[in-house]
């Protein structure tokens, strides 16, 4: 009989989950949470790095990129000599407004880039609400944003700032004259300045009406000496505007009957005619002159500036005020004639802004920083008088005189009537 073996059904067991098991699944949980945010932000850091660079074009020119990658405090520095060189109403940052909302994914940074170069206090107003450290404010931290994005991110992000293809630069701010030493030229309070040229050098007769005090030059201006204001050579020049030695010359003095004042023109010692200008409630605070015309400029009770063009023997008109007074409190302002071009220096804080006409008022060129003391700091703006304007030897000087009789001034020059400017020593010497 055959033996017949008998079969067992096999039956399978489940297998044991083993802790091991558990532990993959944690640690693959966990390099997800931690390596898709990781990778995320070294993907947006690609795009942002490349939104600060033309962020930086368009704010600060074609060095804008560079400087805000590796020098950010002169970045900001050149966004301010673009602001200080705009005019006032100038929406120098409007351009900027989609790069800097998308930076900072917020639309109010926008709408500060949208703000008039007036509204921002390093431009000079009093009052103004803004600054650009409000712009720079909520701009993203690209180092954090890197250091977030490791080990996806091998590259530095200072290698990633680099502008798109497409950016558009802003024009490169030119700066200003870097100022040079000039001791002695003592102007400050004196409303008349008589000039002349002689081979014995460049004389000054300054005064202010009652009393008269005079310097020489034996290098063009460089250096000034006092000398006596009672020598024969500068006789008929106390109290008067004259240029260079001129024959025809110029006195102010109150009206007679209290209605404003008068402007005397004069040939030699002759007074040759007398013409009225400004009201009761005005003062002169500069005089200048050339052989042709003397400018004057009013001050009412109120602040209200005045500008007065009096050619030889005419009766003296209104001339427009340039749009750079427009609502500005200066801390002081000068004017001066030189070849029939009228120049005037408004002193402003930290800023010398100079505007000209060569028509008499009818057009103004555009105004240029003639001192910033911020950018160029030679003493603390805070010991230096606002600034005067001489024209003398075919050299237009403006000057800030120090408060101290011990310390020099400061000055830059013009050979271009105001247009541009340049450390006055290397001027003069060429």
């Amino acid at each position: 009989m055959a033996l017949v073996a008998a079969v067992r059904p096999v039956v399978l067991t489940p297998r044991r989950f083993r802790l091991r098991h558990l532990l993959v699944i944690a640690v693959s949980a966990l390099a997800i949470r931690w390596g898709v945010p990781r990778a995320r932000a070294a993907w947006k850091i690609h795009d942002t790095a490349t939104l600060f660079a033309d962020y930086g074009l368009c704010m600060a020119g074609p060095t804008g990129a560079t400087l805000l990658r590796d020098q950010p405090a002169e970045f900001w520095k050149t966004v301010r000599r673009r602001l200080v060189a705009a005019g006032a109403d100038d929406k120098l940052f409007a351009k900027c407004t989609q790069l800097a909302e998308q930076l900072s994914g917020a639309a109010r940074v926008g709408e500060l880039h949208q703000a008039r170069a007036g509204e921002f206090a390093e431009w000079g107003f009093a009052g103004a609400s803004l600054q650009l450290v409000d712009l720079a404010r909520d701009l993203p931290d690209l180092t954090s944003l890197s250091d977030g994005a490791w080990p996806f991110l091998r590259k530095g992000v200072v290698e990633l700032i680099k502008p798109s293809l497409g950016a558009k630069a802003a024009i490169h701010p030119v700066g200003s004259a870097r100022p040079g030493r000039l001791a002695g030229l003592n102007l400050h309070g004196s409303l008349f300045r008589a000039r002349r040229v002689t081979d014995k050098g460049w004389f000054v007769v300054a005064s202010d009406g009652q009393s008269a005090r005079a310097v020489r030059s034996r290098d063009k201006g460089r250096n000034w000496t006092p000398t006596s204001a009672w020598q024969t050579a500068l006789q008929g020049t106390h109290n008067r505007c004259l240029a260079d030695g001129g024959e025809r010359s110029f006195g102010l003095e109150p009206h007679r009957n209290g209605q404003g004042m008068s402007l005397n023109y004069y040939d030699q010692d002759t007074r040759t005619g007398q013409s009225s200008l400004g009201d009761a409630n005005s003062r002169a605070v500069s005089l200048g002159c050339d052989e042709s015309a003397a400018v004057v400029v009013t001050q009412s009770d109120k602040g209200q500036l005045g500008l007065w063009l009096c050619a030889n023997d005419s009766t003296c008109r209104a001339m427009p005020v340039p749009p750079l007074l427009a609502g500005l409190k200066p801390d002081g302002i000068d004017a001066a004639r030189l070849q029939g071009a009228t120049v005037i220096a408004v002193t402003q804080g930290p800023l010398v802004r100079v505007v000209s006409t060569r028509d008499d008022g009818r057009v103004y060129m555009p105004f240029t920083v003639a001192l910033d003391h911020l950018e160029n700091l030679i003493l603390p703006r805070e010991t230096l008088r606002p600034a005067q304007l001489l024209a003398i030897g075919g050299t237009l000087i403006l000057y800030q005189e120090s408060q101290s009789a011990t310390t020099s001034g400061v000055a830059v020059s013009s050979s271009d009537l105001g247009a541009s400017w340049r450390t006055f020593a290397d001027s003069a010497s060429k």
